[in-house]
């Protein structure tokens, strides 16, 4: 019976293995324009110094596959999956903390790094009341069945720095349908287990639309999350049950989301297959360590037990370990990549407003509600009173006093905004 435990585990494990699964920029300035002398202030086009991230590679509606590994058995190739043209892919088989299964953990990213698709890792969580302290503390402090929505919720509050919700976003079908095949395919295999091992296998997802800080930029996501839960069906010593849940995020710059999602969600990528190999050595390891584990119940006291669970815990924790350091590393040299691209940009995008502005006559003024405006580059000295200017070269002229309204002296800028250093 605990061979066929650990074989329904292993074959919704591949399961979802094969439903979810291992710069540089351009930027356009985003110009203003306005009148000159003394008249009606033009409306603010956009804040100021803000700049529009376009990607240097355009979309591809095209697909190529590309391969990740399971370092838990010699970096075997584990599965093929299918991402956009052009894109690259680092990603690896990991041990969930909790399940004890292997989960692919990968991100899939735009030549230029503009354009993400990430799956994180696996988050499981166990709750059994009659039975405290008898399982695996790597799990989330988590208790009973959640909803996706709930899911993510809890999930924000992991996620560093700001982070602006726009709202829910809908669910592809297909995505849904195999999230309700999981929990199908465990409710039937409920018949070949005892009473007391039988479960309710439940299912539920759920996507959110948000905004975020990249390095200098905001960036749009859409989170998307799948919550598989299994909730014993008696009340005895294994009451309670086990869930886990997978997050996996797109990446784009503002406005461009949506059609990243078209091609992801058209195309159901990542579209993961398993390799026979990989099946093959995982299924032989699980049932080797069930045989282990047999024999080491059977003939090993609780002290012994104690101690080889110590050991894997170890295993475990090195695993993720050389996992997190091998994802920060790739993620300090993107974030250089891009803090290199941005400051040359930056340099750029200024040096072209001021030219604009010279080539139209004309010069930059910050306002004193923080807009900026277009006005003559004939005077040296630019008044304002919200809605007019008045403009003079003599530097101890002052309209207050002589003209109606209270008039503020405005701060000459570059053209694009940013502040004369």
């Amino acid at each position: 019976m605990k061979k066929l435990a650990g074989t329904l585990t292993f074959i919704l494990a591949a399961a979802v293995l094969a439903a979810g699964c291992s710069s540089t920029s351009k930027a356009a300035s985003a110009a203003t324009s306005g009148g000159s002398g003394a008249g009606a202030a033009p409306a603010a086009s956009g804040k100021a110094g803000g700049a529009t991230y376009v990607s240097a590679t355009p979309l591809s509606s095209r697909t190529t596959t590309a391969t990740i590994t399971d370092p838990s058995l010699n970096n075997i190739v584990a599965a093929t999956l299918t991402i956009p043209e052009g894109w690259k892919l680092q990603g690896i088989e990991m041990i969930s903390a909790c399940t004890f299964q292997p989960w692919p953990v990968f991100r899939a990213y735009s030549q230029d790094g503009l354009m993400q698709y990430r799956i994180e890792p696996v988050i499981g969580w166990q709750w059994h009341p009659n039975a405290r302290g008898a399982f695996n503390s790597g799990c989330a402090n988590i208790s009973g069945v959640i909803s996706a929505a709930d899911f993510l919720t809890y999930y924000l509050g992991t996620m560093q720095g700001g982070v602006h919700v726009v709202g829910p976003m809908p669910v592809p079908a297909p995505y849904s349908q195999w999230a309700q095949g999981l929990a199908a395919q465990g409710n039937q295999m409920n018949a070949r287990l005892v009473p007391a091992l039988q479960a309710n296998h439940t299912a539920d997802t759920a996507a959110l639309r948000i905004e975020v800080v990249n390095g200098t930029f905001v960036v749009e996501e859409r989170l998307r999350a799948v919550v598989e839960c299994s909730a014993a069906n008696n009340a005895g010593t294994m009451s309670g049950g086990t869930c886990w849940a997978r997050v996996d995020v797109l990446t784009a710059p503002v406005g461009q989301l949506d059609a990243l999602v078209k091609v992801v969600d058209g195309n159901n990528l990542p579209h993961g297959v398993n390799t026979q190999q990989w099946m093959q050595a995982a299924l032989a390891r699980q049932q080797k360590q069930g045989r282990d584990a047999i024999i080491a119940l059977t003939r090993q006291e609780q002290q012994e037990s104690q101690m080889l669970y110590s050991q894997f815990q170890q295993i475990m924790a090195r695993s993720q370990q050389e996992h997190q350091q091998f994802m920060a590393q790739q993620e300090s040299q993107f974030e250089s990549a891009m803090a290199g691209a941005n400051a040359s940009m930056n340099a750029q995008t200024t040096a072209a407003s001021d030219w604009v502005d010279y080539s139209l006559d004309q010069q930059t003024v910050m306002n004193p509600n923080g807009t900026a405006s277009k006005v003559s580059s004939a005077y040296s000295q630019t008044w304002t009173d919200g809605t007019q200017w008045y403009q003079t070269n003599d530097p101890n002229t002052n309209p207050n006093g002589y003209l109606k309204g209270n008039w503020t002296l405005t701060t000459k800028v570059h053209g694009n905004g940013e502040q004369i250093q």
